[in-house]
């Protein structure tokens, strides 16, 4: 990985926003009903829209055509694709991972939901980007094509995340690459 990584800092204001519309969510969910860990949930949400947040203003920057999810309120299913951009006149699905610290400096891996490749494997976008968030600034450190990341996962580790309660497959960071991250933006149509 290289020291240049894509970057992009968000607003506090913007942050705020985004805690109030996850408590919002968590409420509106049942989330604390079903036993779940609701700070967490919260502040998965948050560092989610934040880091979408950010992808987004790049995408901006750089006048790309892209459509995008947004705040999302309701079950799994009908969330969509994070972001749809096109890339040779076909529309592709673009999906963020964002990851703690720790994934990056300690274990060098992502963690991948285990139900979504068991069971919604055609839900899985065409590109996966992993990031990292830090205090609004986050951090774009490289891409995954599906095919890449269905291989991955069909031979990766399966572990139970007591915090999030749920079971991920872990996969090592360095499948996520940067060049072609930035070869991938540089293909995405532009507006205009």
């Amino acid at each position: 990985m290289g020291s240049n990584h894509l970057t992009y800092q968000v607003p506090s204001s913007i942050i705020t926003f985004f805690r109030q519309q996850a408590e919002q969510k968590i409420a509106t969910e049942g989330w604390g009903k079903q036993g779940r860990n609701v700070a967490t949930k919260i502040d998965n949400f948050v560092h989610c829209w934040i880091t979408e947040e950010a992808f987004k203003q790049i995408l901006i920057q750089q006048r790309v055509w892209f459509r995008h999810r947004g705040l999302y309120f309701g079950d799994a299913q009908g969330a969509g694709a994070d972001f749809i951009v096109r890339i040779d006149g076909k529309e592709v699905t673009v999906g963020l991972r964002s990851i703690a610290p720790e994934s990056i400096e300690k274990w060098k891996t992502v963690a991948y939901p285990d139900d979504r490749f068991r069971t919604e494997q055609e839900k899985i976008a065409d590109f996966h980007i992993v990031c990292n968030h830090a205090d609004g600034s986050t951090r774009f450190f490289g891409v995954i094509s599906k095919a890449n990341l269905l291989l991955e996962l069909e031979q990766s580790r399966v572990l139970y995340s007591p915090k999030n309660q749920e079971k991920f497959r872990i996969i090592p960071l360095g499948s996520f690459r940067e060049d072609t991250l930035l070869s991938l933006l540089a293909s995405m149509e532009r507006n205009g």
